[in-house]
């Protein structure tokens, strides 16, 4: 890759943002790969070429990114023996860099705060492959202490020239890696580089397929996608998770002519603060859904009175009326674990306690819970 584009690549990710340690040179695990395999190479090892070439022959196929990645890492087999692998690439959808995939019995999990790991954050800054033993240098044996090994060998993945993932090979032997795997790995990824580009387009397109044009908040199918996903780990966990419905008091007022607005700015204030993990979507017209996993009653009703103060504090400036708006929003609780065991009825719960804060007032919040005592000690 010529100079002006590993620079470009290493820009692509928020791990810049990261201070290098100037005690810490990345140069010394560097590969000095050349474009070209040497003839060499290509006679003596022929059946690496051959997994090179499976590659350049199916870059026009369709193909789902995690059966790329997984493809890439098949074939990565082929050209170098290793004991664990992983493979790290950014998350269109969730906007984050994270493990895609994991080989061999390890478990690497050192982190650093934007995602990914330390050996992902080298890469990315060096964009070459790094040849990497043990002795070298107290993080790097660190690194591969987590990881059970005693030598690795990390690959940046391009995506249109910038590095938006790394994979990453552990031998448990020492010097399990050499220059020529690093070349031969090094050819692959930059063969791989059309197939990758065009499957993490399609996983963007699922993205803008799941946003809301007008907020910017995930869609319904979104919702009722991730939904379906925190119920099956719920119940995997046998954890309770929290389901809040907003909506938006005497929205019609307003919806003629500022309600794009009024959307807009409501929207700000429901995703400020919000954990990464929570979902917040647009789930139609004025009303909005969030899902707060792990969150039991007493937590979620501490976050939707949080966000009704939030609101109800605030002056909304919409411009053809004089002065400040003041708006309120209603929020019904449902707890799944709790008041529903499936997801259909945690959402017609969650919707019938946001129905009575609006039809007892408005700018409330109401859990499931309490809707049905109060209703007992109506009947009483």
């Amino acid at each position: 890759m010529p100079p002006l584009q590993r620079r470009e690549a290493r820009t692509a990710n928020s791990c810049l943002a990261m201070q290098p340690d100037p005690e810490f040179d990345i140069a010394q695990f560097a590969v000095d790969v050349k474009n070209e395999l040497s003839g060499e190479v290509l006679g003596t090892r022929w059946r690496s070429v051959q997994a090179i070439l499976k590659v350049a022959t199916i870059t026009g196929s369709q193909m789902q990114l995690s059966p790329a990645l997984n493809l890439i890492c098949d074939l990565a087999a082929v050209i170098a023996r290793f004991d664990s692998a992983y493979v790290y690439f950014w998350n269109e959808l969730q906007e984050k860099m994270e493990l895609r995939l994991h080989r061999g019995q390890s478990d690497h999990t050192t982190q650093v705060p934007w995602g990914g790991n330390l050996l992902h954050f080298w890469v990315t800054q060096h964009a070459l492959p790094l040849l990497i033993d043990s002795g070298k240098h107290a993080k790097a044996d660190a690194e591969l202490q987590a990881a059970g090994a005693r030598s690795a060998l990390v690959v940046p993945l391009f995506v249109q020239g910038r590095v938006l993932g790394s994979l990453q090979l552990f031998c448990d032997k020492p010097d399990g890696f050499t220059a020529e795997d690093a070349q031969l790995l090094w050819t692959l990824v930059l063969v791989s580089e059309n197939l990758l580009t065009r499957e993490q387009a399609n996983e963007g397109l699922l993205r803008f397929a799941f946003t809301d044009y007008l907020t910017g908040l995930r869609t319904r199918g979104y919702f009722e996608q991730q939904l379906d996903l925190e119920v099956k780990r719920s119940d995997r966990k046998r954890e309770q998770f929290s389901l809040l419905m907003v909506d938006i008091d005497h929205f019609k007022s307003l919806n003629d002519n500022y309600g794009d607005l009024v959307l807009r700015q409501v929207t700000s204030l429901l995703v400020k603060d919000m954990r990464e993990v929570d979902t917040v979507a647009r789930y139609g017209g004025e009303e909005f859904v969030i899902i707060l996993p792990e969150a039991s009653e007493q937590e979620a009703v501490s976050v939707a009175q949080r966000l009704r103060k939030a609101v109800q504090n605030s002056d909304f400036r919409i411009e053809g009326l004089e002065g400040h708006e003041r708006l309120t929003i209603s929020i019904g609780i449902a707890v799944y674990g709790r008041d529903a065991t499936c997801r259909q009825k945690l959402i017609e719960y969650a919707d019938a306690a946001l129905y009575a804060a609006k039809s007892r007032g408005r700018n409330q919040v109401l859990t499931y819970s309490q809707l049905l005592l109060n209703e007992r000690k109506e009947v009483s």
